[in-house]
């Protein structure tokens, strides 16, 4: 009687909550939550919508020796619907990132309690991601393989380096709202 009792309860919140007024959108997949409807939101106006990825981590892209990259190569796997993020502006992520030559994975940031947090400004990102990562839309997904001469150049160990990456973007936040501060998580 009890577990009936409980297991109506929880039934009745759920309707109740499906049915209230907010203003969050979800579309049929149950992939994507948004505090606001901003498939076009220009620069500058209010951005105040997160992604939420429930996507699995991609597998690794594994070793490609030999491998010669000379350019930038940007592959948008899903277009996102929300905000558009522009260089300056400051991006919530989930990604990983590999070393393409040896399948080695280098770092990741998919599924943590708090994802990456990055300006996307020069000599703050690396160029493959300063270059990459603009015009990206929240929920998107985008495949960015960085050749060496816009990688990790500080890096010795990674200086000669492609580097892979699958990033899912899940929040923009403008200058003057993000402080212009990066952390990671």
């Amino acid at each position: 009687m009890r577990l009936t009792l409980c297991g109506a309860v929880i039934v009745f919140a759920l309707i109740v909550a499906g049915c209230g007024g907010s203003s969050s959108k979800s579309d049929t997949s149950g992939s994507r939550q948004t505090t606001t409807s901003a498939a076009t939101t220009p620069k500058g106006e209010d951005t105040n919508v997160f992604y939420v990825n429930r996507y699995p981590r991609p597998r690794n892209p594994g070793p490609h020796p030999g491998a010669r990259v000379e350019q930038l190569v940007i592959r948008d796997v899903r277009k996102g619907t929300g905000p558009v993020i522009h260089a300056g502006d400051t991006g919530v992520f989930e990604f990983i990132a590999t070393n393409w030559g040896t399948g080695r994975s280098l770092e990741q940031a998919w599924h943590k309690r708090r994802p990456f947090s990055t300006p996307i400004e020069h000599n703050v990102v690396i160029d493959g991601w300063w270059q990459g990562i603009p015009g990206m839309r929240v929920g998107g997904r985008r495949q960015i393989l960085v050749p060496a001469a816009l990688g990790f150049t500080q890096n010795e160990e990674l200086a000669d380096a492609i580097t892979y990456f699958d990033v899912v973007l899940n929040q923009v936040i403008p200058p003057r709202l993000g402080g212009g501060a990066a952390s990671s998580g």
